[in-house]
């Protein structure tokens, strides 16, 4: 209180003491500026922090890198194409660093750090460049000593080869957990079992995913087939505004990886032809959880049955290609062989 009094008193008495005041905050303020400036500068070129890797640069070759050397590509033949398609980075002198750093220390990850790219990475950080461009754009003196450290640090570790060379990520492929057209039951909340059909399956992708379809199948006794062949596809309601819903369709893609959690236990009755294929990319765009088939059918008989949804898709419908449309197929190439046979 005392010292908040006597600055006061000061302010009152001193002409030339607020001045000094005044000039002291001016000075702060310019500084402020100024830092503020350089650390503009410093993300226009894609830069958050001092060490080799703290650029945008960086994360960009990394990712390219790393992802071709999984697949196989040598070492030698990705440097290769990065220097080609870097090729703006590599003539633009905030960047060139950033490139030359990160060829060299993926390189080295790898246990194939080439000569001349050491060589290069070494005169630049031991000719000062790099420290000359930070000043350029204005970095602090706090941050310039601290890339001084980070680039003499990287030197150091790239002068002696890695012990253990980057493990490469092998790339796994899956199937999916059911046959296309499989039909499967299971029971719900209250022992009736109910239906699903397997509409598509993945074979050696990357998630296995099967296409499967709800059918509005319900019943005390266990299904047969033909309770598959009369069944229409489950249609939920859909909120597509404030209290206003749409009946949709219950086809959703279940991936293999995640089966394992599952708690739902599936049993295969048989098996239906499915003339149609189905994309993951194209068709039925969404994905859902093994769980979500039992979970989701209970909350619908608990709760939302009794609603009315004038929506009625037989699964036949999608599963099989109509017949116009095979007839039409039939008759072109009826058309062609009688063709062939008048020549």
């Amino acid at each position: 209180m005392y010292a908040s009094a006597f600055f006061m008193y000061s302010l009152y008495i001193s002409p030339s003491f607020c001045l000094n005041i005044k000039a002291y905050f001016y000075c702060t303020f310019i500084m402020t500026i100024f830092q503020t400036i350089a650390l503009i500068s410093l993300f226009i070129m894609g830069t958050w922090g001092t060490e080799i890797s703290s650029n945008d640069t960086y994360g960009d070759i990394k990712y390219d890198f790393i992802n071709l050397y999984d697949k196989g590509v040598s070492v030698i033949e990705i440097t290769k194409k990065l220097i080609t398609e870097y090729a703006v980075e590599i003539d633009s002198d905030d960047d060139n660093h950033n490139f030359w750093f990160a060829i060299a220390n993926l390189q080295w990850e790898c246990k194939a750090l080439d000569k001349t790219i050491y060589n290069r990475v070494k005169k630049i950080i031991i000719s000062g460049k790099d420290i000359e461009l930070w000043k350029e754009l204005n970095a602090s003196p706090e941050d310039i000593a601290e890339r001084q450290i980070a680039l003499t640090s990287f030197l150091q570790k790239i002068e002696t080869e890695k012990k253990t060379i980057h493990t490469k990520k092998v790339e796994k492929f899956s199937d999916s957990i059911f046959e296309k057209g499989d039909c499967l039951i299971f029971k719900l909340y209250d022992d009736d079992y109910c239906g699903i059909f397997v509409l598509e399956a993945e074979k050696k992708t990357k998630s296995g995913m099967n296409l499967i379809v709800v059918t509005d199948i319900k019943k005390s006794e266990k299904p047969t087939i033909a309770d598959f062949e009369s069944a229409n596809v489950l249609c939920t309601p859909n909120q597509v505004a404030l209290n206003k819903y749409e009946p949709k369709e219950d086809i959703c893609w279940y991936d293999a990886t995640n089966f394992k959690k599952t708690n739902v236990s599936f049993k295969k009755i048989g098996q239906l032809l499915v003339e149609n294929s189905y994309d993951s990319s194209k068709h039925y765009v969404s994905l859902n959880s093994w769980d979500n088939l039992k979970s989701f059918q209970d909350h619908f008989y608990k709760h939302q049955e009794k609603e009315k949804w004038n929506k009625h898709i037989s699964l036949k419908s999608i599963r099989t290609i109509p017949k116009k449309q095979a007839n039409d197929s039939d008759s072109f190439w009826q058309k062609l062989k009688s063709f062939f046979q008048a020549k």
